[in-house]
């Protein structure tokens, strides 16, 4: 059975057929264009799952491509695949709607299966967020319900165990009594770098686990790009959170976010991070910036403390804690 419908508009022949090959193998339904007039009409026609999309087309610009599919259907999941090392390229495609991007020569196509994985996963989420909300489905409110599918559900949403990079350790504790669900992570980025993040969904119930989830897989495809060594923006968490602000406003999920996100170099101590919303107050802290998803076009500042020796922040019975602590000889 196939995984989904895929299309691709890709003008390069040689590295189109290497993709439909690669995604038939892979139990995909797959639908190409050389150009970008092609793609946009064979869209229109085949209503793909989601369209892998190159911003040089001979015809029509990538980016036109892009806005026009998304005129169309506002939601559709469309990854771009772009050799251009121009970085403002791609943001303008992210800023128009893209939800993803994968930088020619591809590493490993595998790294395609998992971008659109995510965005399969993103979709299936949002979708199931408008059915809770507007549909209001007396299954759906069964399911929350279930203490055992929501614990499964939250626990998706916090760290599996503490950890300890270089001086310090970084740890989540949670109060039983508290049920309703935050997001909490924190991860090591290599080189002593550790990303750290914690979030709730404003006016947070239990059906907010679903918005929450829906943000942490637009986060997966950033951390792809940094770990590939494409883009820096992971690290620079106040670009962080404008990227994450613009894809939020293009999403279906209508909820806003607080947010607290940062980098700690654990080698020197340096610790820069953004906040969003008030609801978050983690210490050391700033004067935080709007919310998450209220306004794609609100800008988001970077705090910097030249050395962390701890930093906590609790939200909803969740608490972060990250301390720095004399190593053992």
């Amino acid at each position: 059975m196939s995984k989904a419908h895929v299309a691709v508009i890709e003008d390069d022949l040689v590295f189109q057929s290497m993709l439909k090959e690669y995604l038939c193998q892979h139990g995909y339904d797959v639908c190409c264009a050389g150009a970008g007039q092609q793609g946009v009409a064979l869209c229109e026609q085949q209503c793909p799952d989601v369209v892998l999309c190159d911003l040089n087309l001979p015809d029509i610009n990538g980016l036109e491509v892009i806005e026009r599919l998304l005129k169309v259907c506002a939601h559709l999941p469309i990854i771009v695949i772009s050799a251009s090392e121009k970085m403002s390229d791609i943001r303008e495609a992210v800023r128009l709607g893209a939800w993803d991007y994968l930088v020619k020569p591809l590493q490993s196509l595998d790294v395609l299966d998992s971008a659109i994985g995510h965005c399969l996963e993103r979709h299936e989420l949002e979708t199931s967020y408008l059915h809770d909300i507007w549909e209001l489905d007396a299954h759906i409110d069964v399911i929350y319900q279930d203490d055992m599918i929501a614990g499964k559900l939250t626990e998706e949403l916090l760290p599996k165990s503490p950890l300890r990079v270089g001086a310090y350790n970084f740890e989540c504790e949670t109060h039983l009594a508290d049920t309703t669900p935050a997001w909490v992570d924190y991860r090591s980025l290599g080189n002593g770098k550790v990303l750290v993040v914690m979030a709730a969904a404003q006016n947070a119930t239990e059906q907010n686990l679903v918005p929450l989830l829906v943000l942490k897989t637009l986060v997966d495809p950033v951390i792809r790009q940094y770990l590939s060594g494409m883009d820096n923006t992971l690290v620079q968490p106040g670009m962080l959170l404008e990227h994450l602000n613009i894809e939020l406003c293009h999403s279906q999920v209508r909820t806003a976010f607080d947010i607290m996100v940062g980098v700690l170099d654990t080698e020197t101590g340096h610790w820069q991070w953004s906040q969003a919303g008030d609801k978050l107050e983690p210490s050391p802290s700033a004067k935080p910036d709007l919310a998450l998803g209220i306004w794609k076009h609100a800008n988001y500042r970077t705090h910097q403390l030249e050395s962390l020796h701890r930093l906590h922040c609790r939200c909803y019975g969740k608490e972060l804690i990250v301390r720095a602590e004399p190593q053992t000889a």
